[in-house]
């Protein structure tokens, strides 16, 4: 199953938000903005899908696209290797 976003927020959400608000570097707000983007969401939500057949609606709940995208943002601006 494949969902665009985590909708719910965990306990800590707020508080560690807070707690890492002067820790963020501006490229990091930049990309934030951009990660918020629907459109591009939808397609790499679209992508994730076609990996199997019954993706969308079967098995347990997927990596959401924007965590998947996140990650992948992370990995090419600190030159992590795979």
């Amino acid at each position: 199953m494949i969902a665009a976003r985590r909708l719910q927020r965990q306990f800590a959400d707020g508080f560690l938000a807070e707690a890492v608000e002067d820790l963020w570097e501006p490229w990091m707000r930049r990309a934030d903005r951009a990660l918020k983007d629907d459109a591009l969401l939808l397609i790499v939500q679209q992508e994730l899908a076609q990996r199997c057949k019954k993706s969308k609606t079967r098995g347990r709940k997927a990596t959401p696209p924007e965590v998947v995208l996140r990650k992948l943002l992370l990995k090419h601006v600190r030159d992590w290797s795979s």
